[in-house]
């Protein structure tokens, strides 16, 4: 019971302060309250690329990269990536899985310059019966990520299954690896 007291006592002391314009006196809670005043970043504020791939074990990853040209803002998700072909961006086949079910996001701070990515998998087609997953070329992706993306086009010729997902995303990591 003693503990519980003690949160209503710290809580009304924060809340005292709070309203006399004094300051909280926790430093931990002062980091999180200016982590928070920073901004969603905006799509025009977003330049999506892809760095060099990387193969193993029957699968090419891509490190899909999105760098902040603007001021210093938040990002966070798991960016939607479909594979299309041609001038007129046809889909190619399922939307990449998401291979990070169940975790929580990050949020990035990113300042002017700085970048996040994902590791963009694609498995080699040949690891899948012809009759499940009918190969097709892709010229490119497609890629989006909640209100911070909407619907980038990369030029990035890959093949993927049209019968099955053959394309794995997941959460932003900070760096342009994917890693």
């Amino acid at each position: 019971m003693r503990s519980v007291k003690s949160v209503v006592v710290a809580a009304g002391f924060i809340a005292g302060s709070l309203a006399t314009g004094g300051a909280i006196p926790f430093a931990g809670a002062l980091a999180a309250a200016s982590a928070t005043t920073v901004k969603s970043c905006v799509p025009a504020q977003i330049k999506v690329s892809h760095g060099q791939a990387q193969g193993t074990a029957g699968t090419t990853y891509i490190p899909i990269v999105f760098t902040d040209t603007g001021s210093k803002c938040a990002i966070w998700g798991v960016p939607a990536i479909h594979p299309v072909a041609g001038a007129a961006h046809h889909a190619v086949g399922p939307i990449a899985r998401n291979m990070s079910m169940g975790q929580m996001p990050v949020r990035h701070v990113l300042a002017k310059g700085r970048s996040v990515s994902v590791a963009f998998g694609v498995v080699d087609t040949g690891n899948y019966p012809p009759s499940t997953c009918v190969a097709r070329s892709a010229s490119g992706v497609i890629v989006t990520l909640g209100s911070f993306v909407h619907s980038r086009y990369l030029h990035l010729p890959i093949t993927v299954c049209t019968k099955r997902s053959s394309t794995t995303t997941r959460l932003l990591v900070a760096g342009v690896t994917g890693y």
